[in-house]
């Protein structure tokens, strides 16, 4: 573990010992601040180019998980450091965006009712207020998936970030983000028996 990492992971957990509540874990250490995994000057560009694809400002575009903490908390990988395997997770935040994706969905089901393989999956991560792009109905019927994964194939294969595999999900609302992501804080706290 660099210096770095390992000052954020005692940093990390020294505030959730502390009476800091989940979403200020989750505001202070992923919301805000640096990205563990990339310069400064790549977060900025990261987070601008994925917000001129879609029309966002970048303050709608963050990174999470173990790109942005140098670890992950994630169930059932807590603590692992970020690696060569890792991914960069993009968390796109705009209701617009969900809205224009919410009604091609509409009419998608409307037209094809049984071609959609994921669709209970999908249901269930869109109650939670977020778009999970590998849930989308198929992309030869669904343009809208097939745009998302070429772009962010794109960002991967260019190489700008790193050599690592670049994914992206929508969210409703910062309502819904942080409170996805409370989950992993809570489920970090128990494991801590806190």
């Amino acid at each position: 573990m660099n210096n770095g990492t390992d000052k954020r992971l005692k940093d990390f957990k020294k505030d959730l010992k502390n009476n800091l509540s989940s979403i200020q874990i989750v505001r202070k250490h992923i919301i805000f601040g640096e990205c563990c995994e990339l310069s400064q000057q790549a977060y900025f560009n990261l987070r601008s180019e994925v917000a001129k694809k879609f029309g966002l400002h970048p303050n709608e575009v963050f990174v999470v998980g173990s790109a942005k903490l140098g670890f992950s908390i994630a169930p059932d990988k807590e603590y692992h450091l970020f690696s060569d395997e890792s991914d960069i997770d993009i968390a796109l935040v705009c209701s617009t965006l969900f809205d224009e994706f919410w009604n091609q969905l509409y009419s998608y089901k409307e037209e094809f009712p049984n071609d959609w393989d994921e669709y209970d999956d999908f249901v269930d991560y869109f109650f939670r207020g977020w778009i999970r792009p590998d849930k989308l109905p198929p992309s030869d019927l669904f343009s809208l998936r097939k745009d998302w994964w070429d772009f962010f194939r794109s960002l991967t294969s260019s190489g700008r970030y790193g050599n690592y595999k670049i994914t992206g999900g929508l969210y409703q609302s910062y309502f819904f983000l942080e409170n996805y992501q409370k989950i992993c804080i809570e489920n970090v706290k128990k494991m801590e028996g806190i």
